[in-house]
């Protein structure tokens, strides 16, 4: 178990091991459920609960969310909770904004230096997932004309999406809805379907069950980019990934079978309150690590 030992000051060796099994089923669980990669949960986790530095924490991460989404993924294809010229779509805009950001993440981690660069990232990171819950706690998806905000963009040419019962979509819309998501992605280790979950639902107007399923599928693709630019710079660790990723593979199974059982307006609000704990834990680390460097700084 040598691969665990300095890992994280907190846990190592067989109690290590077993903290981030049961992080890999549960993240495992929401993923299937709310078609999110798991990133944005695990991020914070990794870092504020077991003390992993922060661009470990992010391309493990998204390392860890290409397995776990593949799975929960193939699973709502055959659901038919998926929309996949919607996800190509997304999904090269999506991959080319990871990268993006993955080079920002750099250099700004260069630039602000160890402590400014983790506060920076916990304040971005805090006011993404607080917006992303308010928006998908307040639902709605098409004006009273009956059509999504991405349909009424007059921006040719366009897609349609029958899958979604959804006609005439602009794909510059959508390009620019991928790009965004992907830089937020790369810079910060947020989860895409985080992101994705309320846009497409309010901007590209798609039912909460569809939502999840395509979320998942550009969250796949976007991830493979973002985690290529970390593994280059030796930012993913497999000791952490694969004990997370063998006890998902159960997890994401139990997400999906609960999805399908949800009503979207239940599924909606289930997904704003997961997002709403995990910024509340981040609020608590950002505050602590505040007072930590004001009192350093006073020294």
């Amino acid at each position: 178990m040598t691969g665990l030992e300095g890992l994280s000051p907190h846990l190592s060796g067989p109690a290590l091991l077993s903290v981030l099994i049961a992080l890999g089923f549960v993240v495992g669980v929401l993923t299937g459920l709310f078609g999110v990669g798991g990133a944005f949960l695990l991020t914070p986790l990794l870092q504020v609960a077991l003390g992993i530095p922060y661009p470990v924490a992010i391309g493990s991460s998204l390392s860890y969310t290409i397995g776990a989404s593949s799975s929960a993924a193939a699973r709502h294809w055959r659901l038919r909770n998926f929309e996949p010229g919607m996800v190509l779509i997304l999904a090269g805009a999506a991959m080319v904004g990871a990268v993006l950001g993955g080079m920002a993440n750099r250099s700004m981690e260069q630039g602000l230096g160890k402590t400014n660069y983790t506060l920076t990232m916990h304040g971005l990171f805090m006011v993404i997932l607080a917006l992303s819950a308010v928006l998908i706690g307040r639902g709605g998806r098409v004006s009273r004309e009956g059509k999504s905000l991405l349909q009424r963009l007059p921006l040719p040419p366009r897609i349609d999406l029958p899958a979604s019962q959804l006609m005439q979509v602009s794909i510059p819309g959508l390009c620019v809805v991928g790009l965004l998501v992907g830089v937020l992605k790369g810079m910060m280790g947020i989860g895409g379907g985080v992101l994705f979950m309320p846009l497409l639902i309010l901007v590209v107007g798609l039912e909460a069950h569809q939502a999840v399923g395509t979320s998942l599928g550009v969250v796949l693709f976007s991830s493979i980019a973002g985690t290529v630019k970390y593994g280059l710079d030796g930012n993913v660790n497999m000791w952490i990934v694969m004990p997370l990723l063998i006890s998902s593979v159960i997890g994401v199974q139990i997400g999906v079978w609960i999805c399908q059982k949800l009503h979207a307006e239940k599924l909606r609000r289930h997904f704003a309150i997961l997002v709403l704990l995990v910024t509340a834990l981040l609020a608590w680390d950002f505050v602590r690590m505040l007072l930590r460097a004001t009192s350093l700084a006073g020294v």
